[in-house]
C-alpha cells in the first residue's frame, strides 16, 4: 500500500509526465522495420479482433474511440479477408516489437466468437510478455471451437487474465444495458470462474458506472458481492471516457455516454469514508487515472479516461509510442485508428 496523494486524484491525467509519474520511466530504442522508434517501456500490445460484437451497448468503447476522433467506426474497420496474410502479419508484428517485452491484450469486438481466436493466441502463446489478457463479454467461452472449449483454448495459450464485461450484478439489468441475450448464467459464470482458477488463470469483472444502474458506492458495494459469490477477486469499475467536444462524430454511443456518465470522484470521497473500503495506490496514466482499493478480498479498481487528453499527450510526446494496437487490417499502429500512426508491417516485408 502507497500513501493517498490528493494531488494525483485532482490532477488525474493531465498531470501526466513521462520519466516523471509515469508507471515506467523508461522507452525502449530500436529499429522497427527500418525506422528508429521509441516505445514507452510499459506499452501494451492490443489485438483488435475483427468479429462484430454480438451484444450492442449504448456505452460501446469500440465505437466511442473512432467517434472522438470525428469518425463512425463503419467508415474506418477494414478487416483481412485472407487467414494466412492475416496470421503472418501479426507473428511478424510481435515478432519485431519483441525488444519491448510487451503486455498483450486481446479485445474487441467480441473475442470469444472469433473464428480466428484460436490462431490468434497460438500466435501469442509463443512470446514471452509480463501478462496475457483477453477482454469479452464471455458469451462465447464455452462454445466448441474443434473438439474442446474456448476457454480451454485460452488456459492452454497460458493467458493468465480474463477481463469480463458486465454491466450490472442483475441478470436482466445487465442484458437490458449491454442489449443482447446470449450472456453466461449465473451458473455458468461460476463454473468459468473456478475453471479459470483451477488453471491458474484471473477473472477481472469490468463495470461502467451509469446513471441509473451501477452510480453509487451502495451498488458497487452490491456488485462486489454478487463477484465473491460466482467467486471473483478483482473488479475495475469504469468513468465512460471523456471526449473531445469539438471533434467528435455524434452517434447513440456519444450520446449516451455524455447523458448517462457517472462521475467518478464522488464515488472516490464515498469511498474515502467508508471503512471497509482501503485504499491501495495511484497510477497516472496518458490519458487515463487509476485508484486500486481493497474491499473484503477483493481488488477493486477505479478507472477514468479522457480521449481528449490522449490526444493532447500524442502532440507533446510525439516521438513516443504509448502503445501498439494490430488491426484487424492486419496493420500494426500506434493508435485505436487504422489510418493513423501506421508503423507496418510494409508489404515488403513479407
Amino acid at each position: 500500500m502507497t500513501h493517498f496523494d490528493k494531488e494525483k486524484r485532482i490532477g488525474k491525467s493531465y498531470s501526466y509526465k513521462f520519466g516523471q509519474n509515469s508507471t515506467d520511466k523508461n522507452k525502449v530504442r530500436f529499429n522497427l522495420w527500418g525506422n528508429n522508434v521509441s516505445i514507452y517501456g510499459n506499452a501494451n500490445f492490443s489485438i483488435y479482433s475483427a468479429q462484430k460484437c454480438n451484444a450492442d451497448c449504448t456505452f460501446c468503447v469500440e465505437e466511442l474511440r473512432p467517434a472522438s476522433r470525428g469518425v463512425q467506426l463503419s467508415n474506418q474497420k477494414e478487416i483481412l479477408k485472407s487467414d494466412s496474410k492475416y496470421f503472418e502479419a501479426l507473428y511478424e508484428s510481435l515478432v519485431a516489437v519483441d525488444p519491448v517485452k510487451p503486455t498483450i491484450s486481446i479485445t474487441g469486438g467480441e473475442p470469444s466468437k472469433d473464428p480466428r481466436l484460436p490462431g490468434i493466441l497460438s500466435i501469442a502463446s509463443k512470446f514471452d510478455t509480463p501478462r496475457a489478457t483477453i477482454t469479452t463479454n464471455a458469451s462465447g467461452l464455452l462454445d466448441k471451437t474443434g473438439n474442446k472449449n474456448v476457454l480451454d483454448t485460452i488456459i492452454e495459450a497460458k493467458f493468465g487474465h480474463i477481463n469480463i464485461s458486465r454491466a450490472h450484478y442483475l441478470d436482466d439489468w445487465n442484458n437490458r444495458l449491454m442489449r443482447y441475450s446470449e450472456g453466461p448464467s449465473i451458473k455458468n459464470l461460476k463454473y468459468i470462474v473456478a475453471k479459470s482458477k483451477e488453471a491458474g488463470v484471473r477473472v477481472r469483472l469490468s463495470c461502467v458506472l451509469i446513471n441509473g444502474a451501477i452510480d453509487t458506492l451502495g451498488k458497487i458495494l452490491k456488485y462486489l458481492e454478487f463477484a465473491e459469490l460466482i467467486g471473483v477477486d478483482n473488479v475495475i469499475f469504469r468513468q465512460l471516457m471523456m471526449i473531445d467536444q469539438k471533434k467528435f462524430a455524434r452517434n447513440y454511443v456519444v450520446s449516451f455516454t455524455e447523458a448517462k456518465r457517472t462521475m467518478l470522484d464522488p464515488i472516490l470521497y464515498q469511498a474515502d469514508k467508508n471503512n471497509e473500503m482501503h485504499f491501495q495506490s495511484q497510477i497516472v496514466g496518458y490519458y487515463y487515472y487509476v485508484e486500486i482499493w481493497r474491499y473484503k478480498n477483493i481488488d477493486v479498481i477505479f478507472e477514468e479516461a479522457d480521449l481528449a487528453q490522449l490526444e493532447r499527450t500524442k502532440k507533446t510526446t510525439h516521438n513516443l509510442i504509448h502503445e501498439l494496437v494490430f488491426h484487424p487490417n492486419g496493420k500494426l499502429c500506434s493508435t485505436w485508428q487504422p489510418w493513423d500512426g501506421v508503423l507496418g508491417p510494409n508489404p515488403t516485408n513479407r
